[in-house]
């Protein structure tokens, strides 16, 4: 019998294609000196261009992250696996890892090293980061598989080799789902008993005789319970076959699946009892276009997957993924092909198909469509995030920022020219009719010559056009620009520990005026302290992890630092949290230190602060500027590593870089580098064109000037104010406030946002964000939500 087995298992073999199985499966934990046999081949060609960098003397905070997981196959290099993923040269790839590996951000990539990863953008360099940290998470994933069936004693070289066949989470998920339950699988418990080698005999196409294996026991009492045996253990091998998950990958690929949605039963009953209240969060009927659709995946839009995804949860909807017959036939025919007995597999992958491949199926293609959604979903926050971000600051101004409200009065925020807390109160004006003595309309107007306001910032929310027009009516905007601000997360910022921190003891009302005003004065400084989901400006964020949207929210914010600098002696601990290279408790530390030592007077007093070593400090300098420092160039966006080649440079083409932030230096660089010959150049120097551009492209910049008010002009209609003034073919004027893949959504000052969607923009170009726009109404449908048609986008 023994003999029996092991010829059996020698079959066994035969059946199940090798394809380079690891010998070894382990974690390598290296530090910033530490690298792979792989990895120095990789250094030898990336130090050519890279200045090395020590860290002998780095402090215990600045350490490089270090997450390689090296497999021993030559399926397993992160860098090939990248380059297959991302469609990118694997030369690149390794380049890629090489500068994360030492420690590099994303933003110092994209601007001081890009010529290492061939001048991509930084959206491109995101996408691969975010693919390079998948690769690393199914690394570690297979590796935490692998020991897992250690452990609980079910790991065949089989199933090791199948599982290191598996190119992502979802197919490692197909053949490690039926392992993990503690109780055996149905092909597990058919193998033990001992009927393996003839299941093995049967796919190979030796006849076996099913009465002869009956032997009394209750699991092999009759033929029907060991043809049932047999038929998992076939099933086993066959979906396990790595030749049968390639061609099941190929298939995948030219299936024509169909997404499907219908109301649930549930709901149904609900609705039919008007007093009963919805479990779901959502009235049905908000459903109603999904109640029975259907839609091929390869047209399916993201929102409509986040939509009945959101319909799912709530128990409104019911979604399936419908699979065409074609794909198990074309599955059958291939299989057909790598055994000999026809019998057996198609007993077996009718048996495998209906209980593993189908279901399996099916999530993979709802997974890759709710990812693709999310990632969409994303991509539309992060764009309408950075254009709201990059609000143009009106700076050097006393500014007023009033929270509106009927019942609990206006609340009234000043700030100085700084953003520093002048005065906080709560006035009550009478906003429902007109009152020549009211009381709080002189309140506001001595606090606004008390402290020479220039500038007023109103919130858009509940009350604006009311308090809009009570201003008017009182002379009180007459000799001073007012501003509609998008309040959206203000009042939930107000109540955060970060405002309590910011503002002890304080109310939340007013701490909410004060963060109005500072979103006129410093927009990206205010807005970053909101969490990303309150802010307005995206598309089914509620519906998106949130870590994902933290992490998209901490790319943004890092890219549009990358692009305006900050000012170290004034940056707030909110952002100096986000700049590269640095955290919490390093800015924590770095504004403990400017606060002792009255400020920061060149760059280099960075490497001074507690916990700031050299890896730190070449990730965060260049975008930490010094504006009144001893050092010119710290001012810049220009690199420390790189002040001896410009001031070579600036002594080459004769200009005094001690004049740098006069306004002749840019027209005089302009003018001098006009016909420069850039390769030539950077060759004298040393460099390379990346950062020679660099350099003249910081020479050009222009210094601060001041901000011209251009956001004083009317924002909505005077005449209409209220939604039940609006009927069909009303025109209004408003303001975009969220720009999505169906269009664009505006605020017109009559509560709820209205939308274009984009087969009513009539040929023109979508808004942007900010945009003032010239709209008729053409359906006011229940719930109140505006649809909208496009007249013209207004100057």
């Amino acid at each position: 019998m023994e003999n029996t087995k092991k010829t059996a298992t020698k079959r066994k073999l035969q059946v199940i294609e090798t394809e380079g199985v690891p010998k070894k499966t382990r974690v390598k934990k290296t530090k910033d000196s530490e690298k792979s046999v792989t990895e120095k081949q990789i250094n030898k060609k990336v130090n050519k261009v890279l200045k090395k960098k020590t860290t002998d003397d780095e402090s215990c905070e600045d350490t490089v992250p270090a997450f390689q997981i090296n497999l021993t196959n030559k399926n397993w290099d992160e860098a090939k696996i990248l380059s297959f993923e991302e469609k990118v040269p694997q030369e690149l790839a390794e380049r890629f890892i090489t500068l994360l590996n030492e420690g590099c951000t994303l933003p110092f990539i994209a601007r001081y090293r890009k010529n290492v990863v061939d001048y991509l953008k930084p959206d491109r360099l995101q996408e691969l980061f975010e693919s390079y940290q998948k690769v690393i998470q199914f690394t570690k994933k297979v590796k935490s598989v692998i020991e897992t069936l250690k452990k609980s004693k079910k790991l065949t070289p089989q199933i090791e080799q199948s599982i290191l066949n598996a190119r992502n989470l979802s197919e490692l998920d197909l053949l490690y789902a039926p392992l993990k339950s503690n109780s055996l699988s149905l092909a597990e418990r058919a193998r033990s008993l001992g009927i393996e080698p003839y299941a093995v005999k049967a796919l190979n196409g030796e006849n076996i005789v099913l009465h002869n294996l009956c032997n009394g026991e209750e699991e092999l009492s009759t033929a029907d319970k060991v043809e049932s045996h047999i038929t998992h253990i076939v099933a086993d091998i066959i979906y396990k076959d790595s030749r049968v998950l390639t061609e099941m990958r190929s298939l995948k690929e030219q299936t024509r699946f169909i997404v499907q949605s219908s109301q649930t039963k549930s709901s149904t009953k609900e609705k039919k009892d008007e007093n009963k209240k919805y479990d779901s969060k959502s009235d049905p009927e908000t459903y109603k276009i999904y109640f029975d659709w259907k839609c091929p995946v390869q047209f399916v839009k993201s929102y409509q997957i986040l939509a009945v995804n959101r319909g799912e949860d709530e128990k409104i909807l019911s979604v399936k993924i419908v699979i065409p017959d074609w794909f198990y036939n074309r599955l059958e025919r291939y299989c057909l092909t790598l055994w000999n007995s026809k019998h057996w597999v198609k007993k077996g992958l009718i048996d495998a198909y209906n209980r593993l491949i189908k279901p399996w199926l099916s999530r993979q293609v709802r997974s890759e469509l709710t990812a693709a959604a999310q990632k969409e979903a994303v991509k539309t926050f992060t764009a309408n995030l950075e254009k709201y971000l990059l609000t143009e600051p009106i700076k050097n101004r006393t500014i007023v920022g009033l929270d509106p409200g009927f019942k609990a009065g206006c609340k009234v925020g000043i700030i100085n020219a700084n953003g520093e807390k002048l005065d906080a109160c709560t006035i009550h004006p009478d906003l429902r009719r007109y009152n020549v003595n009211d009381h709080a309309a002189k309140q506001l107007e001595e606090i606004i010559t008390k402290h020479r306001v220039d500038l007023i910032g109103l919130g858009n929310g509940t009350a604006c056009r009311e308090t809009e027009t009570w201003l008017k009516e009182h002379g009180i905007s007459e000799n001073i620009p007012v501003i509609i601000v998008p309040e959206q997360g203000a009042s939930i910022y107000s109540i955060s520990k970060e405002a309590q921190k910011e503002h002890p003891n304080m109310d939340p009302n007013l701490i909410s005026a004060l963060s109005i005003a500072r979103r006129v004065l410093d927009p990206l400084g205010e807005l970053i302290k909101v969490d990303p989901k309150n802010l307005g400006v995206g598309l089914y964020q509620h519906d998106i992890p949130p870590k994902m949207l933290e992490t998209a929210l901490d790319a943004t914010v890092e890219k549009v630092v990358s692009l305006v600098g900050v000012d170290i002696n004034t940056a707030s601990q909110a952002m100096l949290r986000r700049i590269s290279g640095l955290n919490e408790g390093r800015a924590k530390k770095m504004i403990a230190y400017r606060q002792e030592k009255g400020g920061f007077s060149t760059r280099a007093e960075i490497l001074k602060v507690s916990g700031i070593g050299k890896i730190t400090y070449q990730q965060c300098a260049g975008f930490l500027k010094v504006l009144t420092g001893s050092e010119p160039l710290d001012a810049t966006i220009i690199h420390p590593e790189s002040y001896g080649i410009a001031k070579l440079f600036a002594k080459k083409i004769n200009v005094n870089i001690k004049e740098l932030s006069r306004p002749h230096f840019p027209e005089s660089v302009e003018r001098k580098t006009a016909n420069i010959d850039l390769i030539a150049t950077s060759k004298d120097l040393d460099t390379d064109v990346s950062t020679l551009e660099l350099i003249i492209s910081a020479f050009k910049q222009k210094p601060y000037e001041d901000n011209v008010i251009s956001f004083c002009r009317p924002v909505y209609s005077v005449t209409i104010q209220t939604t039940e003034q609006i009927a069909n073919g009303t025109t209004l004027t408003g303001v975009v406030r969220n720009v999505v893949p169906f269009g664009c959504f505006v605020d017109c000052g009559v509560g709820d946002n209205g939308l274009i969607h984009r087969s009513n923009l009539g040929g023109n170009q979508t808004p942007k964000l900010g945009d003032r726009v010239s709209v008729t109404v053409i359906g006011t449908p229940k719930p109140k939500k505006l649809q909208l048609k496009l007249d013209k986008i207004l100057n």
